[in-house]
């Protein structure tokens, strides 16, 4: 009988159920605290359809919560400059309406008036995944005096950021032999390691942007969505490293039909001694503060498929260490 492993259980497959009534139209993976061994926020993930309104599908709502909604494209290879959609979202009392046709992220601050989120066009399916950072979902709909109808303005532009703004739109270890990519990386990112970020190895992103605290209205959280397609090792340095803070680790298929559908399999180690562990389904991987974890290995593409960090912190300290 094979041995059981030790850190199976921070392995989820992802779970797709109904969201909170009034939120989405359609079923969507949702996990919170309960379905991630106590990690202090939740996430959903999924894809937007069908022209309408979502998020909550009528009114306005307030959450007692900092939130991210982020919207991408589903064609990795127009990567960031491509979402496929129109949309708008009303934020404040004042609902101040920003239109926005190119991935994007929206940072909801706790208390902040939001909703009528507005497919106004629409080419192809968008991915959208959402971050609440508390443990479980909740919202009111007693909102207080608002505008009767939507405005126009500026007060909530920084919450409504480019994606495109924050992306690398190249393979890793090849962006970082270019010293142009490597300044302006530093200027766009003051926190990025350009000594870990130029060990990455080929099963890392083909395009990827990544927001920390001072790109996320000073969130403690930091957050990424990448496009991956190679097969191989993702790190080129130590074997494993750790986190002061607990993160999940979200691999998310790009099929809008099938959530359940992730086209690759991959092995991640776990712990001090790297369990191994493989999956081929869409995936999210729990690593608690401290929690050392890698290497991380693709070993095999069928499908582009999508990632995300989500980390409870606004930094991203990742110290390494031989395994």
């Amino acid at each position: 009988m094979a041995k059981a492993k030790e850190f199976a259980h921070l392995f989820k497959p992802l779970l797709v159920q109904a969201p909170p009534d009034g939120l989405y139209r359609e079923p969507r993976a949702w996990m919170g605290a309960k379905e991630l061994e106590g990690f202090n926020a939740h996430f959903s993930y999924g894809f937007l359809k069908e022209k309408g309104t979502f998020h909550p599908v009528e009114g306005l709502i307030v959450h007692p919560f900092d939130e991210v909604l982020l919207f991408a494209g589903i064609d990795n290879e127009k990567n960031f400059a491509y979402l496929g959609a129109k949309m708008s979202i009303e934020l404040g009392e004042e609902r101040e309406e920003h239109v926005f046709d190119k991935p994007t992220v929206v940072t909801i601050p706790r208390g902040t008036v939001h909703g009528a989120v507005k497919i106004l066009e629409l080419e192809q399916p968008v991915v959208h995944y959402s971050i609440g950072l508390a443990p479980e979902y909740s919202a009111s709909r007693d909102v207080g005096t608002v505008a009767s109808a939507p405005s126009k303005g500026s007060k909530y532009a920084h919450h409504v950021r480019s994606l495109e703004r924050y992306a690398q739109t190249a393979p890793l270890s090849a962006r970082m032999k270019d010293p142009d990519y490597t300044k302006k990386a530093k200027e766009l990112n003051p926190h990025i390691d350009l000594d870990q970020v130029g060990q990455m190895g080929p099963g890392n992103a083909d395009s990827i942007a990544w927001l920390f605290k001072e790109e996320a209205a000073n969130f403690e959280v930091n957050f990424s969505w990448g496009y991956y397609t190679q097969s191989g090792k993702w790190h080129r340095g130590g074997e494993i490293h750790t986190h002061p803070e607990a993160e999940i680790l979200c691999y998310l298929g790009l099929d809008p039909d099938n959530l359940d559908y992730l086209g690759a399999e991959l092995e991640l180690g776990m712990g001090e001694d790297a369990e191994r562990h493989v999956f081929d389904k869409p995936t999210v991987a729990i690593c608690p503060e401290g929690f050392p974890h890698l290497p991380l290995i693709t070993r095999w593409v069928d499908k582009p498929y999508g990632f995300a960090v989500i980390c409870l912190s606004g930094e991203h300290d990742s110290p390494y260490a031989e395994a």
